[in-house]
């Protein structure tokens, strides 16, 4: 009897181990908390890129700006680390976006001395960073896409820090000559920075919507035409309040837009705009991401879900989050899909 028991404890025992190793090894590895970070998603190799971001409080240790670059399977919902033999010098407060006539994700962030507005291709296949020709302008905050159509990168808004003021340029770069170009519409949005923009693949245009609170807003959205070079006014009778700190990601399949947060302090709204009808919706799944603002967020299309990752935690400032969520508009669902979760 005691050689009985005595086998089965150390049959359980070596049970309780290899569960216990099984279930460590299962929760995989994900980014740092952070916010301020640039993500989109490389549609040749099917992965999203994460780049950068702050950590933590910057401007009492550089340590918590990270120039790490990842790379995310929406299919496994895994992490990978990157290793590029160099990276950009600017990490947080950029944008980046996905030029699929290049195969390139195109990153725009300010240098980590402020003193630079660089422009980064990176290559997912070959796990490189390129640095191309520089923007415009110092600045952080401002919104690109890329206009399939066109072939181009659209840039518009910031703040630029040599003049301390926000823009309201529009800007557009071209991968296959490496130049960027002041468009000087006749009629632009007026001048903002972390504000919402997409681009609606079926009716060509760049969708810009948010501000900093400044007094009264009108109840705008506006459309950008590259191949007019005009902007235009579409004004709506209910939706958001106006807000900063956040991302649009246009959702193919649904033809809409999605944004989540915002605010200085942030919060938990799921809205949805749809251009064609000019019309916001307030979406209130069951579950949410919570009160977030500067995070990252990119629509997937082969698995057809919006991915958000990290953010400022509410009001608790140079406090991030570590989270990764997945959103199914078609369901108003939001899953959280952090490893380990």
């Amino acid at each position: 009897m005691k050689t009985d028991l005595f086998w089965t404890m150390l049959v359980a025992l070596a049970l309780v181990v290899t569960l216990g190793w099984i279930s460590v090894s299962s929760m995989g590895i994900s980014p740092s908390a952070r916010g301020y970070h640039q993500m989109t998603y490389d549609t040749e190799s099917e992965r999203v890129i994460l780049f950068g971001g702050q950590t933590g409080n910057f401007f009492l240790d550089p340590i918590h700006l990270s120039h790490e670059t990842w790379s995310f399977d929406p299919d496994t919902n895994v992490w990978t680390q990157m290793s590029p033999a160099s990276s950009p010098g600017g990490s947080s407060g950029g944008d980046m976006t996905y030029d699929s006539k290049a195969d390139r994700s195109i990153l725009s962030v300010i240098s980590d001395d402020f003193a630079t507005l660089q422009t980064w291709a990176y290559d997912a296949n070959a796990d490189t960073w390129t640095r191309l020709a520089d923007g415009p302008r110092n600045m952080v905050g401002q919104r690109i896409v890329y206009d399939s159509e066109s072939d181009r990168i659209v840039m518009f808004g910031g703040f630029e820090f040599t003049k301390f003021k926000l823009v309201d340029e529009t800007w557009v770069y071209d991968y296959g000559t490496d130049t960027w170009t002041n468009m000087d519409p006749l009629v632009s949005p007026r001048a903002r920075n972390f504000h919402g923009m997409a681009y609606d693949s079926k009716a060509d245009r760049v969708v810009v919507w948010g501000d900093v609170y400044r007094g009264p807003n009108k109840a705008i959205v506006w459309t950008y035409d590259y191949n007019t070079n005009t902007w235009q006014e579409h004004e709506y009778e209910n939706g958001p309040e106006f807000r900063d700190y956040i991302n649009f990601v246009y959702d193919e399949k649904a033809d809409k837009i999605v944004m989540y947060g915002g605010f200085t302090y942030g919060n938990n709204e799921t809205w949805v705009y749809d251009l064609n009808a000019n019309i916001w919706q307030q979406m209130q799944p069951i579950n949410n991401p919570g009160v977030i603002s500067r995070y990252g967020m990119v629509y997937v299309k082969d698995v057809n879900r919006t991915i958000l990752f990290g953010g400022q935690d509410g009001s608790l400032q140079f406090q991030y989050k570590a989270d990764a969520w997945s959103y199914n508009l078609k369901a108003n669902r939001w899953n959280n899909i952090t490893p380990g979760h």
